[in-house]
């Protein structure tokens, strides 16, 4: 099963879709297909890649299925091919360097239970700047990209393990999606936003191991665009999303620890979307939280599911989030 499975969601992405392939099929790494699930665009995403990229395994989504259930749909179809071992999940406005499949796919296979693995992703508009190195959970609860927005240094960077990785670019191995209810990836209650923290919880708290492999690199544009960050949908998601992923996660004492920390942070955060957004941006954050906080108690049945799956001790955990997702 040496085969990867190349999975892109796309929704009116026609324009980032030519350069993203293109880095696909440059990869040194041969023995892979493409998959692509088009969530119902309007700008003819669909027919650029059937017509331009035909060997691309395109499926034509009647809706909008977002992030999370598009990644599921294709991630189902791939593991019907018993070759595939391997699922890079790209971005559409992500790049691949050209060693990229190949660097994490060999450490995929030297190493025991290895989950999801990622390399370095830099910002695309400016190589020097990191978009992330890994994602963990802050002190104040918040998921967040280790390096974001710090400068690039990439000759000292070893392979390690850390807490999770950025989906923007990633792989996740066949036995890990094979170890999950229903051989989901994803929770696609989440829609989209923060699936990726969640998939990393759910792999440390069950005995995988999440990767960060030195000299493998990746593009993201989204990292550079201030207004898909400050976006009132992303900060809806966001938002919505965030008590779901503490909820469903992680253990009580440490949610009870933190809490401090997170008021004060919630307070600055909304004191800074008040002073220095529209009024537009703040109340869709506020909306977020105020239905968040309401569906969080939809996920106490998979808190409980896995908390019989677990198998490190909260203290573990604890101290990955204090040492900021490294793992020694």
């Amino acid at each position: 099963m040496n085969k990867v499975a190349f999975i892109l969601v796309c929704w009116n992405n026609k324009q980032l879709l030519p350069e993203c392939i293109k880095s696909i099929e440059s990869q040194t790494y041969k023995h892979y297909d493409i998959y692509l699930i088009d969530n119902n665009s309007s700008d003819g995403s669909a027919d650029f890649v059937a017509e331009k990229h035909p060997n691309v395994k395109l499926i034509r989504s009647q809706k909008n299925n977002g992030f999370a259930q598009g990644n599921n749909i294709l991630i189902k179809l791939a593991l019907q091919d018993l070759e595939v071992g391997y699922l890079a999940l790209i971005n559409t406005d992500a790049r691949l360097s050209p060693n990229w499949t190949e660097k994490l796919v060999n450490v995929a296979k030297s190493v025991d239970k290895a989950a999801c693995l990622q390399g370095l992703t830099l910002d695309y508009f400016d190589n020097a700047v990191v978009d992330s190195h890994h994602i963990y959970i802050a002190e104040d609860l918040q998921a967040t990209q280790y390096g974001y927005k710090t400068r690039a240094v990439t000759a000292s960077l070893a392979t390690c393990q850390v807490l999770g990785v950025n989906a923007a670019a990633a792989m996740v191995t066949r036995k890990f999606i094979e170890d999950q209810p229903d051989q989901q990836l994803f929770d696609e209650s989440f829609y989209m936003y923060l699936e990726d923290m969640d998939m990393a919880l759910r792999a440390i708290m069950t005995g995988w191991k999440n990767y960060f492999v030195g000299g493998a690199v990746a593009y993201h544009m989204g990292s550079a665009s201030s207004n898909e960050r400050s976006s009132s949908f992303a900060l809806y998601y966001t938002a919505r999303n965030q008590p779901a992923l503490l909820i469903k996660n992680l253990p009580l004492g440490i949610i009870i620890q933190a809490t401090p920390a997170f008021l004060r942070n919630e307070y600055h955060f909304i004191m800074h979307l008040r002073e220095n957004f529209s009024p537009d941006i703040l109340h869709a954050y506020l909306r977020g939280r105020i239905v968040g906080t309401f569906r969080a108690m939809l996920y106490l049945r998979k808190r409980r599911q896995l908390r019989t799956r677990r198998t490190i001790h909260p203290e573990f955990l604890w101290t990955l989030i204090k040492n900021k997702g490294w793992i020694q």
